[in-house]
């Protein structure tokens, strides 16, 4: 995972929120940055959407960052929500869906 760190930093997150927001251990996470282990398939998904690049580029077989679009049709502003409730962490995330469902009803 030779770009973890890099795509990490560049959103200013820390090892713990990339965690927190991973729903995982801040070890497990550590271990990924510092190649020591490796996320499964279903792990290396959830990263690509969270940092919008193909799994190619995670793994750094491609210098392209091979952008992952979440569906067709969307507005800039719907982009825009949807890459900040990602950056977003998993506390804050609950809160804004328990927010929403209360404004829903």
């Amino acid at each position: 995972m030779i770009r973890l760190f890099e795509l990490r930093t560049e959103k200013g997150l820390s090892q713990r929120q990339m965690a927190k927001a991973l729903n995982i251990s801040q070890g497990t996470y550590n271990n990924w940055e510092n190649e020591r282990t490796q996320p499964s398939i279903e792990q290396l998904k959830q990263l690509s959407v969270f940092f919008a690049v193909s799994v190619d580029y995670l793994i750094g077989n491609s210098d392209e960052y091979g952008t992952v679009g979440v569906s067709d049709g969307q507005t800039e502003e719907e982009k825009c929500l949807l890459q900040r409730f990602r950056a977003m962490e998993a506390g804050a995330r609950n809160a804004l869906l328990e927010f929403l469902r209360r404004v829903e009803q």
